[in-house]
């Protein structure tokens, strides 16, 4: 235990004292996925952030786990005090390094206990009561892209800096997300599209909620569970708008200043 708390401190000290992003090395770097997340839950009890208000899955797409260099997805919290409404302005000087992803997030609607997950008690999407197109905002503080290590990665949180919210997307429950697509308004350059399954949001649910049950972890009623982005993350600067949308059924805006 130790280790893992030393894990933690190391880390929240990084960040309070916007260190860039270097990873653990000798006796600090974790040894498996289970060390590394059990300091990851030190990080989050510890960092004075709040308590968590929702989970992320991080490198969902093939897109961001090539950016990465990492070949599979990894989980992290997002603290309540860090889920925006929609048309959120964004302070560019609050953040080490911030970046832009673009995802939905699904808010559960009752509490889900591990032995749900762990037994395959329960349907995942029933317990959703609203779908939203999302800003995530993630703190690289200014990393390496080309040397990630997936554990120390895990360890700080999956760079979990918030969320921006949407519009609810209105009856969801009859929208194919297989056929539903996306696009990015940058300012006034030409518009990015991409397809919602590039990050497969029903199968990255079902991942996050597992690993979660996997770990003994309660899903509490209202947690906002974000699902990875269908592009590249992206770096914004002063003076950026941004907008994402589902098709033309809801949209998510920000603003950087």
């Amino acid at each position: 235990m130790e280790k893992i708390q030393q894990i933690a401190n190391q880390l929240i000290s990084q960040h309070r004292n916007r260190k860039q992003f270097s990873n653990l090395l000798g006796n600090l770097r974790p040894v498996s996925k289970e060390e590394a997340y059990l300091a990851q839950f030190e990080f989050q009890a510890k960092s004075s952030r709040g308590p968590l208000g929702g989970f992320k899955i991080a490198l969902a797409s093939t897109t961001q786990q090539e950016l990465c260099g990492i070949n599979s997805p990894i989980a992290g919290g997002i603290f309540s005090k860090e889920i925006f409404p929609n048309n959120h302005q964004i302070c560019l000087d609050q953040y080490h390094g911030l970046g832009l992803e673009f995802e939905l997030a699904f808010r559960i609607s009752k509490q889900i206990s591990p032995n749900d997950l762990i037994a395959k008690k329960i349907n995942i999407l029933s317990c959703v009561d609203n779908i939203y197109p999302a800003f995530e905002l993630i703190v690289d503080r200014d990393a390496d892209y080309q040397n990630l290590d997936a554990l120390t990665l895990i360890a700080d949180n999956a760079w979990s800096a918030g969320v921006i919210l949407g519009d609810p997307i209105p009856n969801w429950e009859n929208i194919s997300f297989t056929d539903l697509n996306s696009s990015l308004h940058w300012n006034s350059e030409p518009i990015m599209r991409a397809p919602v399954i590039n990050a497969n949001p029903l199968t990255s649910l079902a991942w996050i909620t597992n690993h979660l049950g996997n770990m003994g972890k309660t899903i509490p009623k209202n947690s906002i569970i974000i699902t990875g982005s269908v592009l590249q993350t992206r770096k914004p600067i002063k003076g950026d708008k941004v907008v994402y949308k589902m098709e033309d059924i809801a949209q998510v805006e920000a603003s950087i200043i």
